[in-house]
């Protein structure tokens, strides 16, 4: 039977390579690709008639047979496979040759995702989509699908009068197990039915936002839900009882979640807000614009109120340090919101000394796949020039599996390669903490330059 060679290669330039040039190729943004030939990297050595020749023809084996060890070793701590396959040449009908063809490319794919980025991710943007809608079976392959890296998430279950895991944002956010209905809270704090006293700040659990704005990261939460919801607010806020979002019974001692957006440590730094507000006061919107405008003129900061979705679009947004859009919800309901969003944030926070962006699908909207995928990929776009230190992250489940386990999360970009099992929910945060350099590992440079090197 004939026989083809499939070659495995991973160092080759073939379609389908995970690297940042053939990202920015796949995104139809132009990129040029140099690669010097291996054979470049030896210098060729003449000897020339003398009697030292046969000494020197010596020397030289010895030094060609330690480049080639050295080489090899290389070869290997750089992640490479170098290898030829034999393929059996089959004769197929095209309507199982498309298919063989198509995952002889993932095949190929499998072998290139061990080559890994140890970079400082400067940038992170990370989209969570829980309980998303599906898209119809004509909608082409989200792009988070290629993406190099998959994991799983596991949510923990909750007390066990609600007999179901879910996703609690606390966890996700600031990497600590906690009570389902506090925010931003650690599990020594109780879910209190009325403010008794003001948790003691020990308590409060820092999210990675507060981690970015401690290193001089420009941060931003968007969502085409509401913006004091949970999910968001444990990002910036503190509160012993969920539900105290628009109020609380004392603003003092248990300040509400819409009052800490606007003068709690966290949500005053945030550079971007946007999403609706749909508190019980009749004013409450304008009420907010003003008092956040009035911050940003203390400040004697920067800053665009945002009061259309189109303002999103505005590349004069470059300009500014501070955005600000409340919406109505149905105007976030529309197909184009999430992606108006993100093209939104990403003009405003694109700066020298990086970003970290969350953008949240709410799961009431029902944002279909099609949609957050349109988000992603104008993200790819917008950080072409800055794929090799921007990192992409992608947590999504699906609407009809609402009462499933686990959650994918795909990644792309610096240390996405730590991606890797079934981890609990808590880990997204440190992962984040640990990529970007941030938290815990703020002062890790000298680890940064290290795994850079090697």
């Amino acid at each position: 039977m004939p026989r083809e060679e499939f070659n495995i290669a991973t160092n080759d330039s073939g379609d389908g390579s995970y690297t940042a040039q053939q990202w920015r190729s796949h995104i139809d943004v132009s990129a040029r690709i140099d690669r010097e030939n291996v054979a470049k990297r030896f210098t060729r050595v003449g000897c020339g008639y003398s009697v030292l020749c046969v000494c020197m023809l010596v020397v030289m084996v010895f030094a060609i047979v330690l480049l080639c060890i050295g080489f090899i070793v290389m070869y290997e701590n750089e992640g490479q496979v170098v290898a030829t396959v034999d393929l059996f040449a089959d004769e197929l009908p095209p309507e199982q040759a498309i298919w063989f063809e198509s995952n002889l490319a993932e095949l190929r794919n499998a072998f290139r995702v061990v080559e890994e980025n140890k970079k400082r991710a400067r940038n992170v943007i990370l989209f969570v989509a829980l309980d998303s809608v599906d898209s119809s079976n004509g909608d082409p392959r989200p792009i988070w699908e290629s993406f190099p890296h998959l994991a799983l998430l596991r949510p923990t279950m909750q007390e066990q009068r609600t007999a179901r895991a879910s996703f609690n944002p606390t966890s996700m956010f600031c990497g600590i197990e906690t009570h389902s209905h506090t925010i931003g809270l650690d599990s020594a704090i109780q879910p209190w039915e009325e403010c008794v006293s003001t948790p003691n700040s020990t308590h409060h659990a820092a999210s990675i936002l507060q981690w970015a704005q401690t290193v001089g990261r420009r941060t931003g939460v968007v969502t085409n839900g509401e913006i004091v919801q949970p999910f968001p607010a444990a990002l910036y806020a503190h509160a012993p009882n969920a539900s105290w979002l628009h109020g609380g019974p004392d603003p003092l001692l248990c300040p509400d979640v819409r009052s800490q957006l606007l003068h709690g440590e966290t949500g005053r730094q945030l550079n971007v807000i946007a999403g609706t507000l749909n508190c019980p006061d009749e004013f409450c919107r304008e009420a907010f614009e003003s008092e956040w405008t009035n911050n940003r003129l203390v400040d004697r900061s920067t800053y665009k109120l945002l009061k259309d979705m189109n303002d999103l679009l505005d590349p004069k947004l470059d300009d500014v340090e501070y955005t600000l859009g409340l919406y109505d919800q149905q105007s976030l309901a529309e197909p184009t919101a999430f992606y108006d969003l993100i093209v939104g944030a990403l003009t405003v926070l694109e700066s020298p000394e990086g970003f970290l962006l969350v953008a949240i699908a709410d799961p009431k909207v029902q944002a279909t796949t099609s949609e957050i995928d349109a988000a992603v990929r104008v993200a790819l776009r917008k950080l072409s020039g800055a794929l090799d230190d921007s990192l992409i992250v992608v947590v999504r489940s699906d609407a009809r599996d609402a009462g499933s386990s686990f959650a994918t999360v795909h990644a792309i970009g610096p240390m996405s390669h730590l991606l890797h099992r079934v981890h609990n929910q808590t880990f997204l945060a440190h992962f984040v903490s640990y990529a970007a350099r941030i938290g815990r590992f703020r002062d890790a440079d000298l680890t940064n330059l290290i795994l850079q090197i090697i």
